[in-house]
């Protein structure tokens, strides 16, 4: 605690001297910076639908959990392994969620003959650290995982592909730029800066984040990210010829289509080999583009009837109500993915083996 006090210390210092600010004016954004960013931790399963809870599909999905280094926090890492074995599908999770949230997405590519490594992001679920540091730090922990694939077995011999969805699909569209190893990635619903996302959304997204001075921001996320604040999923796809699948619905409201994502930078792809998956409707949005149109309209009836339960009785249902209600959801209908993008990535990823 003493050693983080003193880091603190030596960073408002530094902050101060390269923006001019005060010293009170320093504190102030900074506090608002990582109050932004606490720890994520793992929602509470029995009042939460979908195959999202390891306990739902473990039957059916073995894996082994371990832990490895990432900067100064040990990440949580799962394997699962598939009985053909193609490849290695590394999964890289959306902001406040986690590496379960996409077991049905990991499911399906075991069962497509790929070995799948997800992890947890620093500060998330079950993997060490205090706070998730910033909007960057998908990045780092894609850049510094990918590196202990290279370095152990059974992964590092496998061939290599990328999956993330929304901060994850940041990563890995950005995380292109440093490893060349990788055969083909996918974005699902992703940003394209983890460095100037947060004034871009303003108010909307950040808050108190709005009213911090540019120039401490942005001084501030360079101390804390380095190399990584120059990132962005353009600049990484461009950086390789590899296939790209960049996915991303019209009616995403947390990423917009034309807004902060990497498809409203599709005229600055200079990649010939990105394609662009575009989702609808129901599957319009930033979730729901990769579960079916099953699934997202059974998500719709379900909160439907979780509402009419609660107008049936006149107020909000209890704790162990809510818990009854949820047992009789049909988890695997509920996050079912959305075949038709997923058969779009496994035939992308058989043609580079």
């Amino acid at each position: 605690m003493a050693q983080k006090s003193k880091k603190a210390k030596i960073i408002a210092a530094i902050l101060a001297s390269l923006t001019g600010f005060t010293g009170a004016s320093v504190a102030a954004g900074v506090l608002a910076y990582d109050a932004f960013f606490p720890r994520y931790e793992r929602p509470d399963y029995k009042v939460t639908a979908g195959q999202y809870c390891y306990d739902r599909i473990s039957s059916e999905l073995a894996r082994e959990e371990f832990y490895y280094k990432s900067k100064e926090a040990s990440l949580k890492g799962y394997y699962y392994e598939s009985v053909e074995s193609k490849g290695l599908v590394v999964v890289s999770h959306g902001f406040h969620a986690g590496a379960d949230d996409y077991l049905p997405l990991i499911a399906h590519m075991v069962k497509s003959g790929y070995n799948v490594f997800a992890y947890d992001v620093n500060g998330t679920y079950d993997s060490k650290g205090d706070s998730l540091i910033g909007m960057c730090q998908s990045l780092v922990d894609l850049d510094y995982t990918l590196e202990y694939i290279k370095k152990t077995e059974p992964y590092a011999s496998q061939p290599l592909f990328l999956i993330g969805h929304s901060w994850g699909g940041y990563a890995a569209t950005s995380v292109l730029e440093f490893h060349k190893q990788v055969r083909a990635c996918v974005g699902i619903a992703p940003m394209n800066n983890g460095f100037t996302i947060m004034l871009e959304k303003g108010k909307q997204y950040a808050g108190p984040l709005s009213a911090v001075p540019l120039p401490l921001f942005n001084a501030y996320q360079r101390i804390l990210f380095k190399k990584y604040a120059n990132s962005s999923g353009v600049k990484g796809i461009n950086s390789t010829d590899i296939p790209v699948i960049i996915a991303h619905g019209v009616d995403d409201t947390v990423l917009p289509f034309d807004k902060q994502s990497v498809i409203a930078y599709r005229k600055e792809i200079t990649n010939p080999n990105v394609t662009y998956y575009i989702g609808y409707g129901v599957q319009g949005d930033h979730d729901n583009i990769w579960h079916s149109k099953e699934s997202a309209i059974y998500q719709q009836e379900v909160a439907s009837k979780l509402k009419l339960a609660q107008l049936e009785k006149g107020s909000a249902l209890s704790y162990d109500e809510k818990v009854e209600f949820y047992k009789s959801v049909d988890h695997a209908l509920y996050s079912q993915v959305n075949y038709e993008l997923m058969d779009i990535i496994v035939k992308t990823f058989d043609s580079r083996l």
